[in-house]
């Protein structure tokens, strides 16, 4: 479970905020979250992250020990965020770990998914498991990819606000709001 610092937090009404509240709210975000200790044990890991890694449990997968005690090394001797790509059974990850603070010895992670060998092309696999059209479904894997909306432009040769316009429609007719929660759909759809 997560500690607060409640005792060195000048009081505010953040402060006032349960830590049941807060992991409720972590629970629920679109981005794959975890918070590990500098030994690599899960503290925290939301649901978002179980889906995107495959795991019915409360801990990251054993694969990605060997993968993250390096990357918490860096961290700690660089004292400054650190991004890295893990690969694993032909999905590519891409992991941002930083320390939550100075006093804590724990890390922050977020997890999206960066590529993944689906079988077939990726563009088709989210056409069929999310009844798109071939170009939102394109669309949406230029997302998934990482890509931002001016490197799509570029790729696409369009001007930037046509692709904003296209990502406002691919989300209406995803359901979501944000970007980070159409990566979501399409990294559950990849996984399956």
């Amino acid at each position: 479970m997560l500690q607060t610092q409640e005792a060195t937090s000048p009081p505010n009404q953040a402060s006032s905020y349960s830590t049941d509240q807060f992991l409720a709210v972590l629970d629920n975000t679109e981005a794959g979250m975890a918070v590990v200790n500098t030994l690599g044990q899960t503290v925290y890991l939301n649901n978002s992250l179980q889906t995107m890694m495959a795991t019915n449990t409360a801990s990251l997968p054993e694969w990605c020990l060997a993968k993250l005690l390096p990357m918490i090394e860096r961290i700690r001797s660089s004292n400054e965020q650190v991004i890295e790509k893990w690969s694993h059974e032909g999905t590519t990850y891409r992991v941002r770990g930083r320390a939550l603070n100075a006093w804590s010895g724990h890390l922050a992670l977020e997890v999206s998914v960066a590529y993944s060998n689906a079988g077939g092309s990726v563009a088709d696999v989210l056409s069929r498991g999310l009844a798109l059209s071939r170009n939102d479904a394109a669309l949406l894997e230029l997302l998934w990819r990482g890509m931002s909306n001016e490197e799509i432009a570029t790729q696409q040769r369009v001007r930037l606000g046509t692709v904003k316009s296209r990502l406002f429609r691919l989300y209406q007719k995803l359901g979501v709001r944000r970007r980070p929660a159409a990566v979501l759909r399409a990294a559950e759809v990849i996984a399956n």
